[in-house]
């Protein structure tokens, strides 16, 4: 499909703006409605007699709290969304993917533009169903927000935009802006150079000359003509600058060989106020015009040629939906919103309050009776005051005189109204009111309310988060691009390339991107209670996964980031408990007693001493499983310090099961362990053999020490599993004595390994002395007598 001319596209974008004109009207009225416009009409309040015509905003309100569902889940999170690589070397992607997240995430989170381009989506999903945003540059990562009305699409067009051959994206263009984009050495091959001036220069005339009045595309933009009326109460002033008005066109094309989306720009179509009204106008005739606003036929304003403007729809246009349809499958524009489900039972409401106010003034007049128009004048000169004199002639009408309206029908009407609204709108806002009556509810109760809640919002925001995830996923490739003109793209990928990411690892196929939800699907009231129970079981959790809940939790409650970041900072740095660790295992080794304070995380700390033993038992069994005997010592002593620990967080009965695992583990390379120390007692034996009886005391003292290392460790594994099991039955006091004799055991064994260490240097040493001395001996020659 090839769209050369433009008098083709012309045709085509005119027959999708009839058919969107319908559309166009009834979301002008559901945009009037929840901006506060009146239920009646001037003329319906002037031929009805209609004297209280006010928008009670109840929809207004809800669309604020719609909104503000969003505006939760999407801008209170640190990030938009957190990048992830499978890519380079495995101990450097955690931090990679930190540097990488916290630079984009950092661009996007102090764009003011970005931050009104998802205000501008979350309230049209609100209001209409649909959040479109285009990009206007191939290399710009910055979104656009435009208006539905501003999106054509062709009819029968699946969610999927799989059977979308063409779309069109109205845009009204400033002399400025225009100049803007068709200046510079980057400028765009496809612009129509001289068609660009022409349009320049016709709209500077225009302006210089105050041609005022609206535009003509709001006469099919219904909208357009409501945002108008607000902004300007109705008076279009000569102010208004001129704009060029267009229709980017883009359509899907194989040409070449080459498949991708095409780009032409087109004029929308010109003639002014006074063309599109009337019985002869464009408007009631459905005829496009002829001529455009250079009053030429066929110009292109921009044209990409065969040149592929994008590889996939997601690189031109996002659209964020917020769809409550129920007939699948699922078109573009049977999209039903929020808006539209409340706007019958809203405008019914306001027209009923109207009504009820009118009874309530009228239920307050006092009604006099008079016999003729005389008595009436004579009545209107009375002044009722604290005193009066009434005449005769006078009569007040009494209560049961007068009409007396229903007030329990009025209350069932206003209060089922109430109940519909809440119940169309529960997916998108907090409705705290589940109780009919005014008993007191148990705490099981309210969280069960609450959950039902968070459910029906949650189910809301996963639409929408999935949504989301495309355009991140845009954004991010925006990012990457090295060739990119836009300062933000050029900062990032300079600060991501000093913080040591690769070049070769900034491609899209190596990330992944997963967009950053907030706890509780919005509801403040349910992200507590989360908050809560997360830190109820933290201990339980790897210290990773500790880290993160109190993050969590702290943004719960300070509902600041930036805040947050700065009390739980979110970096993969190694932690003191970690870092005291790993310092402590040299002197460990040395056979010296280290103690840790209270404030650091003993999980952290036992699984770093488990994994640095684990280090150095493999590197002996690498080496042909034949350690020293300092190193049998030294992880002796480490062993020792590990069972202390685990016995400290035994105590916990939520810590039960770790406890058990850290056991398991020291278990297994405490087995190891004795092995090392076995095989040194046999070389040591066969050593004593053939070096005769001075060395055989010697490999008897050094199979003692093996022995006494095997029992020491039998004693600190029953000593541990033992402890394990009086923490988990045995009262405070009973314990803390327990405890305190364990701690003087542990002494004691490390004396008697200390005594050990010196017993078997003193007898080295002295069995090498015997060694020498023999060996001299045998070597001076005998004398002969």
């Amino acid at each position: 499909m090839t769209f050369n001319s433009a008098e083709a596209i012309e045709q085509v974008v005119w027959s999708m703006r009839l058919a969107d004109y319908p559309r166009g009207l009834n979301r002008a009225r559901i945009d009037d409605l929840a901006d506060g416009s009146q239920p009646y009409s001037d003329e319906e309040a002037r031929r009805n007699g209609i004297s209280v015509n006010v928008n009670d905003l109840s929809m207004t309100r809800l669309a604020h709290d719609a909104r503000l569902q969003l505006y939760q889940a999407f801008n209170k999170p640190g990030n938009f969304f957190t990048a992830r690589t499978d890519g380079g070397v495995a101990h450097k992607r955690q931090e990679r993917g930190y540097v990488v997240t916290k630079a984009i995430n950092k661009l996007m989170k102090e764009s003011d533009a970005y931050y009104e381009c998802t205000r501008s989506r979350f309230a049209q999903m609100v209001v209409h169903g649909i959040g479109p945003s285009v990009w206007q540059r191939e290399d710009g990562w910055r979104p656009r927000p435009v208006g539905v009305e501003d999106v054509m699409i062709p009819s029968n067009v699946d969610l999927t935009f799989e059977n979308l051959p063409f779309f069109a994206v109205w845009h009204g263009y400033t002399a400025e802006e225009l100049t803007r984009l068709t200046r510079g050495p980057n400028r765009d091959p496809g612009w129509q150079m001289d068609t660009v001036n022409a349009a320049i220069k016709w709209a500077e005339e225009q302006t210089a000359k105050l041609y005022g009045g609206t535009r003509w595309s709001e006469y099919w933009s219904p909208e357009k003509a409501q945002v108008r009326k607000k902004e300007d109460s109705g008076v279009y002033a000569s102010d208004l600058v001129q704009t060029i008005d267009c229709w980017d066109f883009y359509y899907w094309d194989d040409a070449n060989k080459t498949e991708g989306w095409r780009r032409r720009t087109i004029f929308d179509a010109y003639g002014g106020a006074g063309s599109w009204g009337g019985v002869t106008g464009y408007g009631a005739r459905q005829q496009l015009p002829a001529k455009n606003l250079l009053n030429e036929e066929g110009t292109f304003l921009y044209n990409s040629g065969d040149r592929v403007w994008g590889d996939r729809l997601q690189n031109i246009v996002h659209f964020q939906f917020a769809d409550l349809s129920a007939k699948a499958p699922f078109t573009y524009h049977s999209v039903r919103s929020l808006g539209f489900m409340l706007y019958a039972v809203c405008h019914l409401q306001n027209r009923l309050r109207c009504k009820f106010a009118e009874a309530v003034f009228e239920n307050l007049l006092m009604y006099l009776r008079v016999r003729s128009l005389d008595d009436a004048e004579r009545v209107l000169k009375i002044e009722l005051a604290s005193r009066g004199i009434i005449d005769e002639s006078v009569q007040f009408l009494s209560p049961t005189e007068r009409w007396q309206p229903n007030p329990q029908l009025a209350e069932l009407g206003m209060n089922e109204y109430k109940q519909i609204i809440a119940d169309n709108s529960a997916s998108y806002t907090q409705n705290q009111n589940f109780s009919r009556d005014r008993v007191e509810k148990t705490k099981f109760q309210v969280m069960a309310e609450v959950n039902a809640m968070t459910t029906l919002v949650s189910a809301a925001l996963q639409q929408a988060y999935r949504y989301a995830a495309s355009e991140y996923r845009e954004i991010f490739r925006r990012f990457l691009c090295p060739k990119s003109t836009d300062p933000d793209v050029q900062r990032f990928r300079a600060k991501v390339l000093k913080a040591g990411v690769p070049e070769k690892l900034l491609v899209v196929d190596a990330w992944d991107i997963e967009p950053e939800r907030v706890v509780g699907g919005g509801n403040k009231t349910m992200e507590m209670a989360i908050a809560q129970q997360l830190m109820e079981w933290r201990p339980s959790f790897s210290p990773e996964a500790q880290q993160r809940i109190l993050r969590s939790a702290t943004l719960s409650i300070t509902d600041d980031a930036a805040f947050t970041d700065v009390l739980v900072p979110d970096s993969p740095t190694l932690s003191n408990a970690k870092h005291d660790a790993m310092l402590a295992f040299g002197s460990m080794m040395a056979g010296g007693v280290v103690r840790f304070t209270p404030d650091l995380n003993r999980l952290e700390i036992i699984e770093t001493l488990l994994a640095e033993l684990g280090l150095g038992v493999q590197r002996v069994v690498q080496m042909g499983g034949m350690a020293t005997e300092p190193q049998v010592l030294g992880f002796q002593s480490v062993l020792e310090h590990i069972s202390e620990l685990v016995g400290q967080i035994a105590e916990d009965p939520m810590q039960k099961e770790r406890a058990k695992k850290y056991a398991d583990e020291s278990g297994q390379l405490a087995n190891q362990i004795k092995a090392f120390a076995q095989r040194i007692g046999e070389a040591k034996k066969a050593a004593a053999q053939q070096n005769g009886d001075g060395d055989g005391k010697m490999a008897e003292t050094q199979a003692k020490i093996a022995a006494t290392v095997a029992m020491t460790q039998a004693k600190v594994q029953a000593n541990r599993e033992s402890r394990a099991e009086r923490a988990a039955s045995r009262e405070v006091e009973f314990e803390q004595q327990v405890e305190q004799r364990q701690r003087e055991h542990a002494m004691e064994l490390e004396q008697m390994a200390e005594r050990h260490a010196l017993d078997l240097a003193a007898q080295t040493a002295k069995a090498e002395v015997d060694v020498e001395a023999k060996r001299r001996q045998a070597a001076e020659p005998k004398k002969v007598e």
